[in-house]
């Protein structure tokens, strides 16, 4: 199996590298910082399984998820390894095809068992993952619509009317941070442009403008 690994932080990526190539039913593991670099060597010799942050971007700044499941092909293998893993972005995930998905708070051991999982043509999620899949499930959902609390911070800073860079500096994110928060509430409210999600918001009251 070959693997390619993205992710913003390059000590991390070396390092899932040493430890992957010590395992001998691994095959080659490369390793990326930018979506776009991976992107141009995928299209060209595809790899079995990509393990990918959820910031990492490309292009114009969409995340790499979206446009990977676009250009590569259909078979690909895909493990998401991220800080962002609510309920609501776990299903979103899985419904955008992702075989597995952990938090980076994860062991290396649990990181291989997911490889492993998922090269034998099965799902994974992260055990520190499960419990709060399982409850939400058990939840009654008397509104379709949920937005995690970070999710809600963000709209409510973009109604207000912040721009990405000063909703990530008042919540001490990066920008793709706030900016994949911003295109999850987008695909949730099924709204396409930021002045739709306004309007939205407010008709739904889950924005309501202050009073001058």
């Amino acid at each position: 199996m070959n693997i390619s690994l993205v992710h913003k932080n390059l000590l991390l990526v070396d390092a899932l590298k040493t430890l992957f190539e010590m395992i001998p039913e691994f095959g080659t593991v490369s390793t990326y910082t930018l979506g776009d670099t991976f992107l141009e060597d995928a299209e060209v010799a595809p790899p079995d399984l990509l393990i990918m942050d959820l910031e990492t971007t490309v292009l114009d700044g969409r995340d790499l998820l979206e446009i990977g499941r676009k250009r590569l092909p259909e078979e690909l293998k895909i493990v998401v390894f991220s800080e962002i893993t609510d309920v609501q972005n776990i299903k979103l995930m899985i419904k955008r095809g992702v075989q597995g998905i952990l938090s980076q708070s994860t062991t290396f051991e649990e990181l291989k068992e997911c490889v492993s999982t998922i090269a034998a043509g099965n799902q994974y999620i992260g055990n520190s993952l499960k419990t709060s899949l399982i409850n939400s499930v058990f939840t009654s959902d008397s509104i379709a619509l949920h937005l995690s609390p970070r999710e809600n911070e963000v709209l409510q800073r973009v109604c207000g009317g912040s721009t990405i860079k000063e909703i990530a500096y008042d919540l001490k994110l990066s920008a793709h941070t706030v900016q994949y928060y911003h295109r999850s509430v987008m695909d949730k409210l099924k709204v396409k442009r930021t002045t739709d999600l306004i309007v939205y918001a407010i008709q739904h009251k889950l924005y309501v403008p202050e009073s001058k």
